[in-house]
């Protein structure tokens, strides 16, 4: 693994990003509100936790700090789109004090092991998602705008290069299904219902401005859409909370040695 920061021009991004189908370029700008917030979280529990790893685990200790490195760049980059993200769509300041309150929250309030946990919990979608992302919508990115394509390519294809960390971690220092599996599904409750809600904002401001189409035949392409998001997601989704899931089963594919070879380059 290695830590990498690609130069993104944003000046002139589109927000409403992926015309082939704009509910899911909605989520995933919502994702990027998240992740400034979310990002810092992963980084700070890490370190938390990385006395314990010294002492229980310390072979993991190269990787938990490049995956932190990672997760820096990630934010960072992600906070100057989140710019042109606010230049188009005012109110977003309520969505992101309520998620940095959230993951004061957890720091304060919750267990170490529960927050390795909700790590891991973020870390497998991302895996998923970069699945999908990088080897499955080659044609719905073609029309896409290139700058926040390259954005989420990039992003996502370390997030499957660093897919273990966050487990290797939990695995190592609070192991057992059942604590893994029930953060799991509170995890995924928070970051879709909070991706959820900032999409609905972004798509509720796109038509009160007249800048949505909608009729018969874009509701039936979405909703083919989402057969299609439903059939890749799902399968993926359940074999997370099987006892001996592991991430390392999930072998890298060429998309994503292609897309990081980029930028290694």
């Amino acid at each position: 693994m290695q830590a990498r920061l690609p130069t993104i021009d944003f000046s002139a991004a589109e927000p409403r990003w992926l015309p082939a189908h704009g509910p899911i370029g909605h989520l995933l700008n919502g994702a990027s509100i998240l992740l400034p917030y979310l990002e810092p979280y992963l980084i700070r529990v890490m370190k938390l936790a990385r006395p314990d790893v010294a002492e229980r685990a310390p072979q993991l200790l190269e990787d938990v700090d490049i995956f932190n490195q990672q997760e820096a760049n990630h934010f960072k980059v992600h906070a100057t789109y989140n710019e042109v993200l606010r230049a188009r769509y005012p109110g977003l300041e309520v969505f992101e004090e309520e998620i940095k309150q959230d993951y004061r929250d957890f720091i304060a309030n919750r267990s170490l092991g529960w927050n390795l946990a909700y790590c891991e919990g973020f870390e497998c979608m991302g895996l998923v998602l970069a699945e999908f992302f990088l080897q499955e919508i080659d044609d719905w990115l073609e029309p896409a705008d290139p700058a926040v394509a390259e954005l989420w390519q990039w992003h996502l294809a370390e997030e499957f290069e660093h897919r273990a960390v966050a487990h290797d971690v939990l695995d190592a220092l609070h192991p057992g299904w059942w604590h893994r599996v029930r953060v799991y599904v509170e995890t995924q409750r928070h970051l879709f219902g909070f991706t959820q809600r900032v999409a609905e904002h972004f798509m509720a401001l796109d038509r009160e401005r007249g800048e949505v189409a909608v009729d018969a035949e874009i509701e039936a392409r979405e909703r083919v859409n989402q057969r299609r998001i439903t059939r890749f997601f799902l399968p993926r989704m359940f074999r997370i909370l099987l006892p001996f899931y592991s991430p390392h089963s999930r072998p890298m594919q060429e998309p994503v040695r292609r897309r990081l070879a980029q930028y290694e380059a």
